[in-house]
């Protein structure tokens, strides 16, 4: 089993493979050699001259395999073919090649026919009847081979799993995009749709366990055929509803996969039995890289029996780049630079590039890239994820909006700070392929990181946590004490190891609590350690930001220790403070705490959150004795000694402020406690709460300084301008209108402004009816 390291680095040559070649090669068309992807150009698709419907669909197949990030903008012309395929191969009448195989012609091109049709048409069904014939003419026949029924049954080849696969592919693409025309050929005797299906599964399921035991002999049996054992593999992992996660199948696929890689030699897998005779051109045998790429799709399913899959294939990680270098080392190039080719090997004769191999090469090595990204994704994940309990995105979000309640300062609340740059981007632009290791979730236009702030206890942790669980994304939590786990001498192979694991992970929340010793002033910080985890850090998170697969965070009780060039644009989006509770949600608590402890109804509190906000100023703003004090020694060191003073009782209301959320109970017994030595009270005055909080203990971090801190970080918040905001439309919107988008079925409304008050769209008013949820009103003329 390959190690982590040895897996990242074949995935970054797949990678840069993949984007180097795939794309171009397919659409080299040269003149002069027999390589050639699509026999004809999508102008003369219009004319019905599709000459060779299986290789175009090949092709076709396998660019589709292409993820979206690695497709040149010569992508188009597979784009405009796939639009006329459907018609010309419609209006195609003679469905052979080489003088034969009129089944695996339609067997192998109409899977890719049927997904570029608008719409199901009676010639498609005319085809499924020239597969499926075969069946109704022999009713114990229940495999698809290559038979014509035109032609006379002693013709007939017998069943093989190849063609039982695609043609269990197609029956798939129509009851998925055309069920109700399914649901119409299943009760049709002649088609008998579901009984078909069924019949082939079965049919299946015998021939895996007949190589198995052909395979499982000591010595194997010399009529083995690794062919029909993978076709077979495949048809049970991808199509059959017996396939559940349990021990009794988990033994049997990894029987099977043991077997299969049992017969493989130099790397590659020697030809079986013929599927058929071309009668032009000579036997028809699988392809060993078409048959691969299958089995490796069938893994590559995001339910818990693709996963079950792909952790019995991490044992044959070996082995399949093996037969990735047999490619290599069989690989031709196209002229002048064109790009590389491949030949099956089937035929003598020919020794020239294939298309149809060629892309059923490329199509086996992004199956290849994107199975083993995932084992990248996966042994990362191992290492770094964090257990915690998850809330549903329901649970999630509602804690968000109830933390986000925070003290006012004059800002948007963190709640709609996080919808809004972070939790709405990415529900507008859902990934559709979690397993694919290689997307960008992430648009160019929205903020990916951001730097949480404030003083303690104000749920920066708790926050994040709670953003990871809304969009349904992996959540990673990492401390200063992971980069130093190792030891000091060991920090920068550490680091290293830590951000290589985070750039093999997407769909990710990371947290980067408390690690101030990692960033600290550089110019403050005289020790060589500290310079060095700074200086190392920056590269690394601009990577980070510049993939674009992860959102991360970094959680601080001390923004002003932060060096300058970690917190500019391309590193964090955002510096955004993470206020203590608000005065409202505190005093709502206190009113629903106080009855419990008081023995009597609620006292209502007679102070304003204006009174409070002034004590603060007045004692941040009044530093005793630098008055008159000119020397600038003398002054800081006054400043100091005030920073590591006590609150004073006459600014007592500015602890209110910072109180944390689990302080209020200790709160509402001491103002409990005043109550009840006071004779019939009928209110809570200002002298009241200034008496009860300067009975709660202080903890050593709340000093004077706290609150200096505090009111220079209310002024510490900035953003990335060029970082668009979202917010949901709840009603119908214009789809004329700027800035707004539909996505995912939703209209969304994506500014680059601070908040909705910033936002004027001409006609319409902007009314906020949930966070971070908007509607549009039109305006009423005057």
């Amino acid at each position: 089993m390959l190690s982590f390291k040895e897996l990242t680095e074949a995935r970054s040559y797949l990678q840069s493979f993949c984007l180097r070649y795939h794309i171009p090669s397919l659409l080299a068309v040269q003149s002069g050699i027999s390589f050639k992807l699509l026999p004809l150009e999508a102008k003369n698709l219009d004319d019905g001259e599709l000459h060779h419907p299986t290789t175009t669909a090949t092709c076709l197949s396998s660019m589709f395999d292409c993820p979206s990030r690695y497709r040149t903008s010569e992508f188009k012309r597979a784009e405009e073919i796939k639009t006329k395929l459907t018609e010309a191969a419609l209006r195609r009448e003679d469905w052979k090649s080489e003088g034969s195989a009129s089944v695996y012609c339609r067997c192998r091109a109409f899977p890719m026919v049927i997904k570029a049709s608008a719409a199901f048409d009676s010639r498609i069904e005319n085809h499924i009847a020239k597969i499926l014939g075969q069946l109704q003419r022999q009713p114990n026949r229940f495999g698809i081979g290559e038979a014509d029924i035109d032609s006379k049954e002693e013709e007939w080849y017998p069943p093989n799993a190849f063609h039982t696969y695609w043609t269990l592919d197609i029956l798939d693409l129509i009851q998925s995009r055309y069920n109700a025309d399914y649901l119409r050929l299943s009760d049709n005797p002649a088609f008998d749709l579901k009984r078909r299906r069924d019949g082939m599964l079965l049919w299946a399921r015998q021939q895996l366990g007949s190589q198995l035991g052909l395979h499982s002999g000591s010595p194997p049996s010399s009529v083995l055929d690794s062919d029909q054992l993978a076709w077979a593999l495949a048809i049970f992992l991808r199509f059959d509803p017996t396939l559940n996660v349990n021990l009794e199948n988990r033994d049997f696929i990894k029987q099977a996969l043991k077997c299969l890689f049992s017969t493989q030699t130099e790397g590659t897998w020697r030809h079986y039995k013929p599927l058929f005779h071309y009668a032009e051109a000579g036997n028809a045998y699988c392809y060993v890289f078409e048959t691969f790429t299958a089995l490796l799709q069938s893994a590559l399913q995001e339910r818990p029996e693709g996963e079950m899959v792909r952790e019995l294939l991490r044992t044959y990680c070996q082995n399949l780049m093996d037969l990735w270098q047999y490619a290599e080392s069989t690989k031709i190039p196209l002229p002048k630079g064109q790009g590389i080719g491949w030949c099956s090997g089937h035929r003598t004769n020919v020794t020239q590039p294939e298309s149809w191999a060629t892309a059923s090469v490329f199509s086996y090595v992004q199956a290849l890239r994107r199975l083993i990204g995932i084992w990248c994704r996966e042994d990362g994940l191992r290492e770094l994820n964090t257990p915690r309990s998850q809330f549903t995105p329901e649970e999630a979000e509602k804690e968000i909006v109830d933390r986000g309640k925070t003290w006012d300062t004059g800002k948007s609340p963190i709640s709609e700070q996080l919808l809004t740059m972070f939790i709405n981007p990415v529900r507008m632009h859902e990934c559709d392929d979690r397993l694919e290791p290689d997307s960008q979730p992430i648009k160019k236009n929205h903020a990916r990181s951001a730097i949480l702030f404030g003083p303690p206890g104000t749920s920066k942790t708790t926050l994040v946590r709670r953003l990871a669980d809304v969009i349904g994304w992996k959540y990673v939590e990492l401390h200063a004490s992971h980069f130093v786990a190792d030891g000091l001498t060991q920090v920068q192979k550490t680091a290293d190891k830590i951000f290589k694991q985070l750039s093999e992970l997407d769909h990710t929340v990371v947290l980067f609590d408390e690690i101030d010793e990692l960033v600290r002033e550089r110019d403050m910080e005289k020790d060589a350690f500290g310079r060095f985890l700074t200086t190392s850090m920056l590269p690394k998170l601009a990577e980070l930001w510049e993939a674009r697969k992860v959102l991360y965070f970094v959680a601080t009780n001390h923004i002003n220790y932060f060096d300058s060039a970690i917190i500019r644009s391309h590193r964090f989006d955002a510096l955004i403070l993470v206020s203590p509770p608000s005065f409202q949600a505190k005093i709502k608590e206190l009113n629903e705490l106080l009855p419990k402890v008081y023995g009597q109804g609620a006292v209502p509190f007679d102070l304003t959150e204006a009174e409070i906000q002034s004590e603060l100023k007045a004692l941040t703003a009044n530093v005793p004795g630098l008055e008159g004090t000119v020397d600038q020694t003398e002054r800081a060191a006054r400043q100091e000694e005030w920073q590591e003073g006590k609150l004073l009782a006459k600014f007592a209301l500015a602890k209110f402020v910072l109180l944390r959320w689990d302080e209020l109970s200790e709160l509402a017994y001491c103002l409990a406690a005043i109550l009840k030595s006071k004779s019939n009270p009928n209110k809570i005055s200002a002298d009241t709460l200034r008496e009860a909080l300067m009975k709660i203990a202080d903890s050593e971090w709340r000093k004077n300084k706290s609150y200096a801190d505090y009111e220079r970080d209310t002024r510490s918040e900035r953003r990335d301008y060029s970082m668009l905001k979202v917010w949901m439309i709840k009603n119908s919107a214009e789809d004329s209108v700027s800035g707004i988008e539909s996505a995912n079925g939703i209209r969304w409304l994506a500014q680059a402004v601070d908040s909705l008050r910033d936002i004027e769209i001409t006609g319409f008013e902007v009314v906020p009816v949930a966070p971070a949820c908007v509607e549009l009103r039109r305006s009423v003329s005057k």
